[in-house]
C-alpha cells in the first residue's frame, strides 16, 4: 500500500531514492567485510583513522572544484560535537564487526532509529506518541531476541555494538541541525576531516605499518564510506523516509551472504526473528513520522491564502 501511493505521488523521485538507498546498502555491505578483513590486522583505532584520512581524501576533489568558501560556516561547535559521538561511535561499532558475526552486528544496529527517537525526547524535548513509544519498547524487545541474556553470554561485541547505535544517533540529531542550513558535502568533509586529529590519538598507541597487500582493502574502505553516506543521503532527499527505510533493510541479507560466503559464518533463527522485530518497529516508527510530517504540511498549506 505504502509503496504504491508512493510510487503514485512522485514515480521518478521515489524510484531514484530507491535506487540510492539500494547502492548505499551495497556499500555499507562492503563496509562490514572490509572493516572484519582489515580487523584481522589492525586494531579498529587504527580502522577508524585510516577511514577518516580517506573519507577526507576522497571529497578532495569535491572541495577543489567549489572553493575553500564552501566551508564557510557559522556551526563549527555541532560540527565538533557532530564528529565526537561519530568517532566513538565508530570505533564501537568496529569493535562490533571484528568481535561477532556480521549479520548479528549489522541487525543490533538497526536499533538506532530507537536511540534516536528517545534521544530526542531527551535532548531536543520532542513528545512521542503512545504509538512510537510502543513501537520503540518492542524494537528493542527485538534486540533481546538477538541477544537472549540469560541464555547466552552477552559479549562485549554486542554491547559495543548497541552503545555504537546510541552514539550514532546522537550524532545524527547534529545532523538533522546541520541539513537545515548547511551543504551536504561539506558535512562530509568536516566529519571526516575533524575526526583525523582526533582518531590518530588512539591511533599513536595500536599502530601497525600497513603493507603493500593492504592497500586494496584500505581504498575499498574509502570508496565505500564515502560511497555509502552520498548515496545515503541522496535516497533520503528523493523518496520519503517511510520507503527508504524498508530498502535499507536489504543491508541484512547482504550481510548475511557475505559475511557467510567469505568468513564461513552462519546466522542463527533468533538474530532473523530479532532483526524482523527490529525492523517492523523502526518502521512504523519512520511511517508515523512520514504521516505527522505529511498532515503538518497539509494544515500549512491551508492556512496559506
Amino acid at each position: 500500500m505504502l509503496f504504491r501511493q508512493t510510487l503514485a505521488a512522485d514515480t521518478s523521485g521515489a524510484l531514484r531514492g530507491v535506487l540510492w538507498m539500494v547502492a548505499s546498502s551495497m556499500f555499507y555491505a562492503l563496509i562490514y567485510v572490509v572493516v572484519r578483513g582489515l580487523a584481522e590486522k589492525f586494531d579498529v583505532n587504527q580502522i577508524v583513522f585510516f577511514r577518516a584520512l580517506l573519507g577526507s581524501a576522497f571529497m578532495l576533489p569535491w572541495l577543489f572544484s567549489v572553493g575553500l568558501s564552501a566551508l564557510r560556516t557559522s556551526k563549527m561547535s555541532l560540527y565538533l560535537w557532530r564528529m565526537f559521538f561519530s568517532y566513538i561511535g565508530a570505533v564501537a561499532w568496529m569493535y562490533g564487526i571484528a568481535g561477532m558475526p556480521l549479520a548479528d552486528a549489522n541487525a543490533l544496529m538497526f536499533t538506532m532509529p530507537l536511540f534516536t527517537l528517545v534521544l530526542a525526547a531527551i535532548m531536543l524535548s520532542e513528545r512521542p506518541g503512545v504509538h512510537r513509544w510502543s513501537a520503540t519498547v518492542v524494537g528493542f524487545a527485538g534486540a533481546l531476541i538477538i541477544l537472549r541474556p540469560g541464555v547466552i553470554e552477552i559479549s562485549f561485541a554486542a554491547v559495543s555494538t548497541l552503545f555504537a547505535a546510541a552514539a550514532f544517533s546522537v550524532a545524527l540529531i547534529g545532523s538533522k541541525k546541520l541539513t537545515a542550513t548547511e551543504n551536504p558535502n561539506a558535512m562530509v568533509f568536516y566529519l571526516y576531516t575533524l575526526m583525523i586529529p582526533c582518531a590518530a590519538i588512539g591511533t599513536y598507541f595500536y599502530w601497525t605499518p600497513p603493507g603493500l597487500d593492504d592497500v586494496p582493502l584500505l581504498v575499498a574502505l574509502g570508496v565505500c564510506t564515502v560511497g555509502a553516506q552520498q548515496c545515503q543521503t541522496r535516497a533520503f532527499r528523493e523518496a520519503p523516509a517511510s520507503l527508504v527505510v524498508i530498502i535499507n533493510y536489504v543491508q541484512l541479507p547482504l550481510i548475511a551472504f557475505l559475511g557467510w560466503m567469505i568468513f564461513g559464518q552462519s546466522t542463527d533463527l533468533f538474530t532473523w526473528i530479532g532483526a524482523a522485530v527490529i525492523c517492523s518497529s523502526t518502521y512504523y516508527v519512520s511511517y508515523r513520522e512520514g504521516r505527522r510530517a505529511a498532515e503538518k504540511a497539509r494544515q500549512q498549506n491551508k492556512e496559506i491564502p
